[in-house]
């Protein structure tokens, strides 16, 4: 008994090899973290490359909003994402393109641009949900481990996302945006007659490159942010700007052309020289040969329902006549043009969402028919009017509106008339039809 107990103790007091095998499983264990921090900090650096991808594919397509009318799955959109991952080293199989938040491989590399923002599921998530204003890109793709393999860890799918928007413009009044008026022959951009005001809440553009650009007689006034002028100020007998307008300054393009790939059809007569005299209401559709609102035994109100108006002919309106239009109209002329008279009143609002969000009256580039507003000063007019060949006439019309956009060939305001333009785009979802450039969102 004696001898087992001595034996023991021997065998009890002899550590070496259990240090080894301690050594040995420490040893393991440390090397394991080691590799585990290697392969977390590769995924980091593939995460960040990643992100710089996902910011540029959300700027490219972003960019291209404007081109897709409100389209999610714009192909346009994806294109130049597509275009921004691989000029960031990242080719995505044309099987991989995914859009509005649809499902995807987990074993490749995948991008997803959604507009608007889907992938976090809702707006107490992200503020941007569902706003076709902003676009999403959600790029992913699976990254294998080395040294985590010991740990059962055989690769982990790393993301990054992205939102862009397009930003409102400074600008809401432009002139002689096309290139022939921006030589020398060019129009007059802006004519202001005796006593006549223009007050804007943002900036004017005036592109002609005329040595008289911008005509200003004695009495008038224009009140703006910024003041560009392609050619030069001819003063004709005074008038006042402030600020002091920039000229010889460097013209650009028309910023709603991009609307002129998407104009709206004519389908067939919903009605055909239609004399209007008394109070009414109209539907959207095509109005061929105009209207004539005839101010018959008084005073009576048009009440427009909401929608996209086409008309093949002119719209004259007569005095004392109301056009009241709040649900969101687009009065959109193939061929002639408005004609209001004084004392007529109008209270027009421009859609605020889809393909023509904050178009408000729209004549065709190829109908260089002048259009005259002469309406009384509690008159609204939200929206943008476009005449990209056309003269605008503003004659005594007053403006009430939150914001205003004026896009014309030229633009005279007539003796005694005042135009206000705002510029508070908060009811368009996507914020002012003219943008400027993309800025990241988050």
């Amino acid at each position: 008994m004696k001898g087992i107990r001595t034996r023991l103790k021997q065998v009890l007091k002899d550590e070496s090899g259990q240090a080894v095998v301690l050594a040995a499983a420490g040893m393991v264990a440390i090397l394991g973290f080691a590799g585990l921090a290697l392969d977390i900090g590769q995924m980091r650096y593939e995460r960040r490359q990643l992100q710089a991808a996902a910011d540029a594919a959300a700027m490219a397509a972003v960019l291209e909003l404007t081109k897709c009318a409100g389209t999610a799955d714009c192909s346009t959109m994806m294109t130049a994402a597509e275009q921004a991952m691989t000029e960031n080293g990242m080719t995505v199989a044309s099987a991989n393109d995914l859009k509005q938040c649809a499902s995807g491989s987990t074993t490749e590399l995948t991008l997803t641009i959604n507009n608007g923002p889907c992938a976090l599921g809702s707006t107490a998530s992200d503020p941007n949900y569902g706003n076709t204003g902003y676009v999403e890109a959600v790029v992913s793709t699976p990254q294998n481990t080395f040294f985590a393999r010991v740990l059962g860890i055989n690769s982990k799918t790393i993301s990054a996302r992205a939102e862009a928007a397009l930003g409102n413009s400074q600008f809401c009044v432009y002139t002689s945006t096309s290139s022939t008026d921006q030589g020398s022959s060019g129009p007059v951009g802006i004519l202001m007659n005796s006593t006549s005001s223009i007050t804007a809440g943002c900036g004017i553009e005036d592109d002609s490159g005329s040595s008289d650009a911008l005509e200003t007689n004695s009495g008038s006034s224009i009140t703006s942010t910024i003041f560009k002028v392609t050619g030069q100020w001819g003063l004709v007998n005074g008038g006042t700007a402030s600020p002091t307008p920039t000229t010889s300054a460097t013209a650009v393009s028309d910023p709603l052309a991009y609307l002129q790939s998407d104009e709206p059809t004519t389908g067939g007569c919903t009605k055909t020289n239609l004399v209007v005299a008394g109070t009414t209401s109209l539907s959207a559709g095509t109005y061929c040969g105009g209207i004539n609102f005839n101010s018959g035994s008084g005073a009576y109100t048009v009440t427009f329902g909401a929608g996209t108006y086409v008309f093949t002919g002119d719209v004259n309106v007569d005095t004392a006549v109301t056009l009241n239009g709040t649900g969101g109209v687009t009065l959109y002329f193939a061929s002639g043009s408005l004609t209001m008279n004084s004392a007529s009143t109008v209270d027009l609002v421009a859609p605020t969402s889809g393909s023509y969000a904050g178009i408000l009256i729209w004549q065709a580039s190829t109908d260089s028919s002048a259009m005259i507003i002469d309406s009384n000063s509690s008159s609204t007019l939200q929206g943008a009017i476009y005449l990209p060949d056309a003269q605008l006439t503003l004659n005594s019309a007053g403006n009430l509106a939150a914001y205003s956009i004026v896009d014309v060939n030229n633009l005279i305001v007539d003796s005694g008339a005042s135009f206000t333009l705002n510029n508070n785009y908060s009811s368009l979802s996507g914020g002012s039809p003219i943008k400027s450039g993309a800025m990241l969102a988050e």
